[in-house]
């Protein structure tokens, strides 16, 4: 769901926040393809992982992390999007990235980067991870005004508002609990 919900951002020229809105601002300003790069930038990510989380959700993570760079480059070999509004792009793939990410967060793993991050602080904190991330966010948008029109980047907001705030009220700890 995570690698769908980026690739049709992709494909209608958007961005999102946390890791991968930074990959995106980096693809988009060198021309570089978004898997690699956003393989790349979570890589410092793991030692956080590793030294708070654990081996177990570092290995997960990093699987994720591969799983979505690969099949975010696959993506357009097998998808057309062929019309894609912004605004639909933007909310669509804020939905279906906040359904990788709480699926991801559920078995004890992360999408990478600032959700390592927000993760470990949401789980030693109780600080909510949708809000954590959306604080990064304001600084990925205040550098994709560089990279891409501003029509984009104001549907690139709506679709991380959407993700963020489906982050930050399903993932509940008090939620995972089977009774």
């Amino acid at each position: 769901m995570t690698a769908f919900g980026i690739s049709i951002l992709h494909a209608a020229g958007l961005i999102t926040g946390q890791a991968a809105g930074l990959s995106f601002v980096i693809a988009y300003a060198t021309g570089l393809d978004f898997g690699p790069v956003f393989f790349l930038v979570n890589l410092p990510f793991y030692a956080l992982a590793l030294a708070r989380i654990g081996w177990r959700f570092t290995a997960k993570s990093l699987l994720a992390v591969t799983s979505i760079s690969v099949l975010t480059t696959l993506a357009p070999q097998a998808i057309r999007y062929d019309a894609l509004h912004p605004y639909v792009a933007a909310v669509l793939a804020g939905f279906c990235i906040g359904i990788g990410v709480i699926g991801l967060f559920r078995h004890g793993s992360s999408g990478g980067g600032v959700g390592i991050l927000a993760f470990y602080i949401q789980e030693k904190t109780g600080f909510r991870a949708g809000w954590l991330q959306a604080m990064f966010d304001v600084v990925i948008f205040s550098m994709a005004v560089f990279v891409i029109d501003g029509k984009a980047v104001l549907a690139s907001m709506l679709g991380a508002a959407v993700l963020n705030a489906f982050v930050a009220f399903n993932h509940r700890t008090d939620w995972y609990v089977a009774r």
